[in-house]
């Protein structure tokens, strides 16, 4: 008989605690990040109170000359990392409207066309201003409410913004095997931005400008959260001089590695069940 030597090997296998703690949840970064967001959505508000005031009547400045209204006419009907896809989702979201807040600002444009029935002006009446930007806040800043009737927030569009942001998120953190689905809310969001230009409620540059800065702004935040070099701030990494770095670092600091494609139902049957076993969820290997 050989004499064989035992030896020990340690193989490391991760553990659900390993597993869990690369992505902690941290609600309270996910509250600063929400009520950064609310933040620079009241100041939109209040913006376009101010801009409004500014907008040329209609019947003294035409709407800007617009390819796509001379094709068109205008048609009058027209997850379980919650707290980490949250944070990222309302601080990209609060940067984009105050983005929105500087260039409604200091650019006002023209009706886009002779439908828009502008609130009067209020000439420095600053109580009837407050009285209207509540009002606004209130009806959540719909037409559709009616407490949106206040005309000069063209660049660029709030509403691509949210349809285009919102499409990238579902794209991004929703398992690869649900390609029905991606093309579904694809076609739902190029559709209603289509339906923004048939309206005739933006210029097309309202619309070019607020998809291009959307998409960029998305790709460029992701970029660096899944890169852990990029979240140290350093000569050779040029995106650590942009403005927010700090926030982000901070936002992301406990965060390594890509959030993975994981996904819970909100409510099943086995959440109601009394029982307290091991419970699943569906995770997409990428």
């Amino acid at each position: 008989m050989k004499d064989f030597r035992t030896e020990m090997v340690h193989i490391p296998i991760p553990t659900m605690e390993t597993t869990r703690s690369s992505f902690p949840a941290e609600w309270g970064k996910t509250g600063i990040a929400y009520i950064y967001s609310v933040v620079w959505f009241v100041t939109t508000t209040v913006v376009i109170s101010v801009v409004h005031e500014r907008v040329p009547p209609k019947e003294h400045t035409p709407p800007l000359p617009d390819k796509f209204f001379d094709l068109f006419d205008r048609v009058e009907w027209a997850f379980s990392y919650l707290s980490i896809v949250g944070r990222r989702f309302f601080f990209i979201v609060g940067t984009l409207y105050m983005y929105r807040c500087i260039t409604m600002y200091i650019t006002t444009l023209p009706v886009p066309g002779m439908h828009f029935k502008c609130s009067p002006k209020l000439l420095g009446n600053w109580e009837a201003q407050m009285r209207r930007i509540m009002k606004m806040i209130a009806g959540g800043g719909l037409s559709i409410t009616g407490s949106h009737t206040m005309c000069g927030d063209y660049l660029y569009s709030g509403h691509t913004v949210m349809l285009t942001l919102t499409y990238l998120f579902i794209k991004e953190y929703s398992p690869k095997r649900f390609w029905w689905y991606h093309w579904f809310c694809w076609t739902l969001s190029a559709v209603g931005i289509f339906c923004i230009l048939l309206a005739h409620d933006h210029y097309t540059v309202d619309v070019v400008v607020a998809y291009f800065i959307t998409t960029r702004l998305f790709w460029w935040y992701h970029t660096m959260a899944n890169q852990q070099s990029l979240k140290e701030t350093s000569q050779s990494n040029p995106f650590s001089r942009v403005w927010w770095y700090r926030l982000f670092q901070y936002f992301e600091e406990n965060v390594n590695g890509t959030v993975p494609r994981h996904y819970q139902l909100p409510l099943s049957l086995r959440s109601l069940q009394w029982n307290r076993g091991v419970k699943y969820s569906k995770l997409d290997i990428q």
